[in-house]
């Protein structure tokens, strides 16, 4: 082993020994504590200039009518909400009761579960990182009683990662990675999975990503949920799950078609992205603006468009496109 992959690994273990003593800190805080503990660390994380500069960069571009003051209040109450969402996710595992308690599945969404529980068909659950997603994985395989799977993107740390890992499968779900998902994915809906798959992260063309419209700029966004909803006619929807005060509030919204209605994956995929931005609108503060969306430019896009384009966004290259094209 070379002294730089010795030197990474001796770190992801020192970062999993650090996160595991603070893992079990968060399990023996009562709920009501994980509200300060969020807000104080989203506070410090704040402070740094990056991270406040990527935060306010991105909610001007998807709200360009509102001021700095707003902008900057937003753009805190996101850094809060992320850290919230971690320790919830930490909290709540193994807690079925807790579930019971804290957070509610609405009738129209059970109704929409159950129409396709019974269809036989599953369901595509197209997730934005919004309010706590991996809080709406839990509550939804504990409530629902279907088979359920996640396509995730595994953490560098493999450490690390197994915590995660054995959270998301605390309820018996089935996690895809998301190298090589075609496969599982497939797997799964075959065997009437319903599955989630986070919608709002930047996916090369190349590996199946497709420019769709985001708050009035084009994005790379997966084509998956379009794929295999036209290929096996599987119901789409836009779900996850909303705080409302101290508690939480499941959302399922179905797509206005059927995915064998539409002319194209994309066509489809810009329907989830729309409804996304709906609901994203709603809660602002709950969406987690701490990620480079707008990274990649496409060709075509317009002299007005590229100006609207955050700091840190680049011309997508050419091996964006093809892996046959020359590294930059």
């Amino acid at each position: 082993m070379r002294f730089s992959k010795r030197l990474r690994y001796v770190r992801y273990f020192l970062e999993y020994l650090a996160v595991l003593a603070f893992y079990y800190f968060i399990r023996i805080l009562p709920h009501s504590m994980l509200f300060p503990t969020a807000d104080f660390i989203g506070g410090l994380f704040f402070l740094f200039p990056s991270v406040r500069k990527l935060l306010c960069a991105n909610i001007k571009v998807a709200f360009p009518e509102k001021d700095n003051c707003e902008v900057r209040r937003i753009a805190s109450k996101s850094a809060s909400n992320l850290i919230l969402t971690l320790l919830e996710f930490f909290w709540f595992i193994d807690r079925p009761e807790m579930l019971e308690r804290y957070v509610d599945f609405p009738k129209k969404e059970r109704d929409i579960t159950e129409k396709n529980k019974k269809g036989g068909h599953g369901l595509i659950w197209a997730t934005p990182h919004l309010g706590n997603w991996e809080l709406a994985g839990l509550k939804f395989k504990h409530d629902a009683n279907v088979p359920f799977a996640v396509v995730v993107r595994p953490l560098n740390n493999f450490f690390l990662n197994r915590i995660i890992h054995s959270g998301r499968v605390s309820e018996g779900s089935r996690v895809i990675p998301d190298k090589g998902a075609v496969k599982g994915m497939m797997k799964a809906l075959k065997d009437g999975c319903f599955i989630a798959t986070l919608v709002d992260q930047n996916a090369r063309v190349r590996d199946g990503g497709v420019f769709v419209d985001f708050f009035g700029l084009p994005v790379p966004t997966s084509r998956a949920p379009a794929l295999f909803g036209r290929k096996l006619n599987t119901p789409v929807a836009i779900g996850g799950c909303i705080r409302k005060g101290k508690k939480y509030e499941m959302f399922s919204e179905e797509l206005p078609k059927n995915p064998s209605e539409y002319g194209s994956d994309e066509e489809i995929i810009q329907d989830i992205m729309k409804m996304t931005e709906n609901i994203i609108r709603q809660y602002p503060d709950q969406y987690l603006w701490f990620y480079k969306r707008w990274l990649y430019i496409p060709e075509n896009a317009t002299d007005e468009q590229k100006k609207r384009y955050p700091f840190y966004s680049v011309n997508a290259p050419p091996r964006f496109f093809s892996k046959l094209s020359p590294k930059a």
